[in-house]
């Protein structure tokens, strides 16, 4: 009976050391991030061992693995982005109901995973303005730094939330990957050409935005002409009369703080000539003009946008996208008929 009970003991000892054993393994791991191989040259086994004893602690419960990933794409629609629009890339969240700011989040997450991925020593990237944009810098966690020079794309808004201005952003951005950066010291819009003109001759703007137009990736969001999602940016420039003018002659969205209508033209307007940037026109240009934009009361712009070739990488949700496609879709059959 003592043999039994000793046996006993020493069964339950082992079995004790076991459970330990894989613990210890499990958090070097999973806590610690040492590889396979480290962990049995620290222990004084092999590599295949270790592999086994990982996943006799999943069998066991002592590690849960759980996929905590709320951002989904929707790959279809993506797809179906790039074939009709003729787009480089397109990043879809599915938004599931969330809120808008939640959705912005998300879409910022992707974005900044997207840009990581282009992103080398020696580029120039140029940045925009916006909410979007101000979540996806928000969103950049890089594990390395590159030596990007960071540059405003258009003159700064002076507007009343800074965090979403290009000036905040550049830093921001810039900080992220450890990159230079610079400012373009002049505002988006003024009083007249004849300043305009003037501003651009000054050799520090003519620098920023020389620099700018040869970007590798231009960063930005699509303003749309809706009410709700236009006076934010436009405040302190256009009043609400003036932007719903702009809207009866067929503006639709602006970037580059320069309007455009439904087929992506910018528009022959005044109020084009007194902004100070490097103009839609710049973008055809640069390789990779990553738009992230959401929203069914931005989907005209997106699509106008889209239309005009302003962009070839899109980052939005798949509410967003499918009212892009079936519009876009539908002005094609309504052209189809014209002819």
């Amino acid at each position: 009976m003592k043999k039994t009970a000793s046996s006993s003991s020493r069964n339950k000892a082992a079995h004790i050391d076991l459970e330990q054993t894989l613990i210890d393994v499990a958090i070097l791991y999973y806590e610690q991030q040492l590889t396979q191989e480290e962990i049995s040259q620290r222990i004084g086994t092999s590599r295949s061992t270790i592999s086994r004893m990982l996943d006799e602690a999943r069998e066991r419960g002592i590690v849960h693995i759980k996929i905590n990933y709320p951002w989904r794409r929707n790959h279809d629609l993506e797809d179906q982005l790039v074939g009709q629009f003729g787009l480089h890339e397109a990043r879809v969240l599915v938004a599931s109901q969330r809120p808008e700011e939640e959705i912005r989040r998300g879409m910022g997450v992707l974005a900044a995973q997207l840009i990581d991925s282009h992103v080398k020593d020696g580029q120039v990237l140029g940045l925009s303005y916006g909410r979007s944009l101000l979540s996806t810098i928000e969103a950049l966690h890089p594990s390395r730094e590159v030596a990007l020079t960071v540059v405003p794309v258009i003159g700064a808004l002076g507007s009343d939330n800074p965090l979403i201005d290009g000036t905040d952003l550049v830093r921001r951005f810039a900080g992220a990957y450890g990159a230079e950066y610079r400012y373009l010291p002049v505002p988006l819009l003024v009083e007249d050409p004849i300043t305009r003109d003037s501003l651009l001759k000054l050799p520090k703007v003519q620098e920023i935005l020389a620099l700018a137009r040869h970007a590798e990736i231009v960063l930005m969001g699509i303003g749309a002409l809706a009410p709700e999602v236009s006076s934010g940016i436009w405040k302190g420039y256009l009043d609400e009369a003036r932007l719903a003018k702009l809207r009866q002659i067929g503006a639709v969205g602006h970037m580059c703080g320069q309007f455009f209508d439904a087929d992506g033209k910018t528009l022959d307007l005044e109020v084009n000539g007194r902004t100070i940037g490097i103009g839609i026109d710049a973008l055809s240009s640069i390789h990779n003009v990553i738009a992230v934009a959401s929203g069914l009361r931005k989907a005209g712009a997106i699509l106008g946008a889209l239309r005009g070739k302003h962009l070839n990488i899109l980052v939005t949700d798949d509410d967003t996208a499918k009212a892009i496609l079936e519009s876009g879709q539908a002005q094609e059959t309504l052209e189809s008929i014209k002819v």
